[in-house]
């Protein structure tokens, strides 16, 4: 979604000048912590930012910051268009003075001063299912509902996406299902192929499937049951590596383009990453480490527990479970120190279960500590 990565940029510029609202703050916080591509963004900025001309320029924006907030409150009602509009051309042209020595930042702060929320990001923050098609139609999935796009007919239920669309047609649109933190769906596709959906996951796919290839992309993780069919080879795209099958189930994991992982339950698969070609047999998964593909084997009861709202860890990191976390029960994590996120766990997480007795939990086995104050879990 374009107009969202738009926003978010914008958004992270007016965080590191100290101009952004408690509100937006929020969500950009919970994209740099979801979206690998969003905190290289940060770390850029951060980087552009450090030098001494850039500080500068940023106490500038700060102070007339602190200035029209307070403005605003003393200004009568009538006058509020005014201290607005003023805001905008102050940043503006900090902006263009930026612009001369620092590229990034003007083109953060002119996507700000021209970009609004989006309705698919109005959504997002909401925290619904929904549905994106190609040109922009959203349709928030609440309960029993029908659309149609094109020639197609979506049927939704508060558990399960299915469609039906007419043989032999030429419309070639995509759709997008978005699942967002806390959430878990099932879609139905068109060929009869069934996918489980965790939860902060995304499957765009085409309403109608070309005649040599079925072809979804998945961000996030879901588990597959593929109809098979000979003549049509299905392939789940990733933001690292690629998964190829003509009829199997499998799991794959993909949050972001560091971590991937395939994992075959039944059938044949073959993930593919930069040209190296790994052939799956049942009980073996495909992992990816320091960018290079390796097989490993897994148990499946453990690796498919999500589906039933449950995650198992064996001697893991609290950094690496700390995702978890966050996407089943919609919170921000961070740390007093680095040293605690290294630290190791045995255990389960249950996601039927309110927070509070999760992390319970976590202190009764460890004695490691976490308090919860707007939306963010800090681990002590």
């Amino acid at each position: 979604m374009t107009d969202h990565k738009e926003y978010i940029a914008a958004l992270l510029f007016e965080k590191i000048a100290g101009t952004i609202s408690e509100d937006d703050d929020l969500i950009v916080e919970d994209a740099i912590l979801r979206d690998a591509e969003v905190r290289a963004q940060w770390q850029v900025l951060q980087q552009k930012m450090s030098s001494p001309a850039a500080e500068a320029f940023l106490s500038g924006i700060n102070a007339d910051a602190a200035w029209l907030q307070t403005s605003g409150r003393m200004a009568e009602p009538s006058l509020q268009p005014v201290v607005r509009r003023s805001r905008y051309w102050q940043l503006a042209g900090v902006a263009a003075i930026l612009a001369l020595t620092l590229p990034l930042a003007w083109y953060f702060i002119s996507l700000r001063n021209r970009v609004e929320p989006s309705a698919a990001l109005k959504l997002a923050a909401s925290n619904q299912i929904y549905l994106k098609s190609d040109d922009g139609q959203l349709m928030e999935i609440s309960g029993n509902q029908q659309w149609s796009v094109g020639d197609a007919k979506l049927k939704a239920t508060a558990d399960e996406l299915s469609y039906q669309t007419k043989a032999g047609t030429a419309d070639v649109r995509s759709v997008t299902l978005v699942v967002p933190a806390t959430k878990d769906y099932k879609i139905t596709l068109s060929d009869g192929t069934k996918v489980w959906m965790n939860a902060s996951s995304s499957l765009r796919f085409p309403l109608h499937f070309g005649k040599r290839r079925r072809e979804v992309h998945l961000t996030g993780e879901a588990y597959f049951e593929v109809t098979k069919n000979k003549e049509q080879e299905f392939v789940v795209h990733t933001g690292s590596a690629d998964v190829r099958v003509h009829g199997t189930s499998f799991n794959v994991s993909a949050y972001d383009t560091e971590q991937f992982s395939a994992a075959l339950v039944e059938g044949s698969v073959s993930a593919l990453k930069d040209g190296k070609l790994l052939r799956l047999k049942p009980g073996e998964k495909a992992v990816l480490t320091n960018d290079d593909l390796h097989m490993e084997h897994f148990d499946a009861q453990e690796v498919l527990a999500w589906m039933h709202g449950t995650y198992f860890f064996h001697n893991q990191a609290l950094s690496d479970i700390a995702p978890v976390i966050s996407r089943w029960f919609d919170v921000k994590v961070a740390w007093q120190s680095p040293s605690i996120a290294q630290q190791t766990f045995t255990g389960e997480i249950d996601r039927r279960l309110p927070l509070a007795v999760v992390l319970s939990n976590l202190q009764l086995s460890s004695g490691i500590k976490a308090e919860l104050k707007n939306g963010i879990l800090t681990f002590k």
